[in-house]
């Protein structure tokens, strides 16, 4: 140390932490400083003092001594400064205790997962009505999903001091504090391909499925337009011959129909069990006071079988029951019900005019008929610029397609959707290939 007018005393710290971090300060006789021996101090337990280890080792190479005799001993040119000395200790230890005594794991875990489990649920949702607009243009679908999400976090901290002293007596110090805290996340897609995934969605969906979405309190009208493709003699598709069309009309007013005796109470889906003992039949019950009401003669009337209030037997079949009291319900597929469902894509008219998207057939009074009709099933509008209000958007063929958020019908029907979806798939963990990408 030179002695003058200039800095009398010079004292650097610096404090440093990632994932193992350490803390440095030095100081010395060169820096015109003494201090008496070293006591080891614990500057911050953190969770080790609770029993807790959130995977950070704080080490310390030089411990720090914090006893009024050290300070005492603080000399600047043989002039006792414990004051100036003191300051810079509480300075250094105050950046230490910020670097140290945070614990990152809960904090992160705190905002974190909301905003995880918002990305996944959202592309979810953009994937699913990319795969129905797919279907208007007659395009290949394709589902990709995310089978595992893993993060690792790097916390840096750091502190800079710097101290002059004057043999006048006075001086001047100034410091830094700094950190940063990054992210590295890891996500892996595993395409669905192959034979068991088209087996998935090629496989009409078991009634028993059917019935748990019933039972769940979905209505039975909306499950049987997007999952039943006929109840006996009746189809649920709007394309074909007069007599065909006029028998979908038939289809929308018997579900419509149990759908009022579902909401008066005086429906519901029962098991019976078989004559020979083997298992048990799934059945329609409708209550004793809903037998000479006009909603449960319609249903009989059109799927032709007796109006005597006996439970209706539900077998999954194609065609028309012989034994009048037999209801054959024939389901859709996962791909058919995204292909019906993509009839409410409204498409850029110059993509409809050109032929490059297939045209829609609507039916007056028809789930899709936007004149107001009937009943809205499912719509998802098209815009050349990006909607404001949408509850799930997507760009495609540089169009955006969008369910807005103000269509509550169009909504449910989409969370319907995507829970029989769910329901179909099996394990796509295990499909392969797995494309694994670092984020950043």
């Amino acid at each position: 140390m030179t002695s003058g007018s200039e800095a009398g005393m010079t004292s650097g710290s610096e404090a440093g932490m990632t994932s193992g971090s350490e803390a440095g300060m030095t100081s010395g006789s060169e820096a015109g400083m003494t201090s008496g021996s070293g006591v080891g101090m614990t500057v911050c337990s953190g969770p080790s003092a609770l029993g807790r280890n959130d995977g950070i080792n704080q080490r310390f190479p030089m411990p720090i001594a914090l006893t009024t005799d050290n300070f005492d001993a603080c000399t600047v040119n043989s002039t006792p400064r414990p004051d100036a000395c003191r300051n810079l200790f509480l300075s250094v230890l105050t950046a230490f205790a910020l670097s140290a005594c945070s614990q990152l794991g809960p904090k992160v875990l705190s905002t974190g997962r909301p905003l995880y489990n918002m990305a996944v649920q959202t592309t979810d949702s953009q994937q699913l009505l990319l795969n129905i607009v797919r279907q208007r243009y007659s395009d290949p679908i394709l589902f990709l999903d995310v089978t595992s999400i893993s993060s690792g976090f790097t916390r840096e901290a750091h502190a800079d001091l710097v101290g002059n002293l004057f043999p006048e007596g006075k001086g001047s110090s100034g410091g830094t504090l700094g950190g940063i805290i990054s992210e590295s996340p890891f996500i892996t897609y595993a395409p669905n391909t192959g034979e068991k995934f088209v087996t998935q969605m090629l496989t009409p969906l078991d009634l028993r499925t059917v019935s748990l979405i019933v039972q769940a309190g979905w209505s039975i009208e909306r499950v049987l337009l997007i999952a039943g493709e006929s109840i006996n003699q009746l189809r649920n598709t709007s394309s074909g011959s007069p007599e065909a069309q006029e028998g979908y009309l038939k289809y929308l007013k018997v579900v419509s129909s149990l759908r009022a005796l579902q909401k008066e109470g005086q429906l519901s889906l029962g098991a019976e069990e078989s004559k020979d003992g083997k298992g048990s039949t799934m059945s329609l019950l409708v209550a004793p006071a809903a037998v000479e009401g006009e909603y449960y003669r319609t249903v009989c009337e059109s799927i032709k079988v007796a109006c005597d209030g006996r439970p209706l037997k539900i077998r999954q079949a194609i065609g028309i029951s012989s034994d009048g009291e037999t209801l054959a319900v024939a389901t859709r597929s996962i791909m058919s019900a995204l292909y019906f469902l993509a009839q409410g894509v409204e498409v850029p008219a110059a993509d409809s005019e050109d032929g490059v998207a297939l045209k829609a057939v609507t039916i007056a009074g028809g789930p899709f008929d936007t004149s107001g009709s009937g009943k809205k099933l499912f719509h998802v509008a098209s815009s050349s610029e990006e909607p404001q209000n949408a509850a799930v958007k997507v760009f495609y063929r540089d169009s955006w397609f969008y369910i807005e958020d103000t269509d509550i019908d169009s909504k449910t029907t989409f969370v319907l959707l995507s829970m029989l979806v769910m329901l179909q798939s099996g394990d796509t963990a295990k499909i392969t290939p797995l494309i694994t990408l670092p984020v950043g």
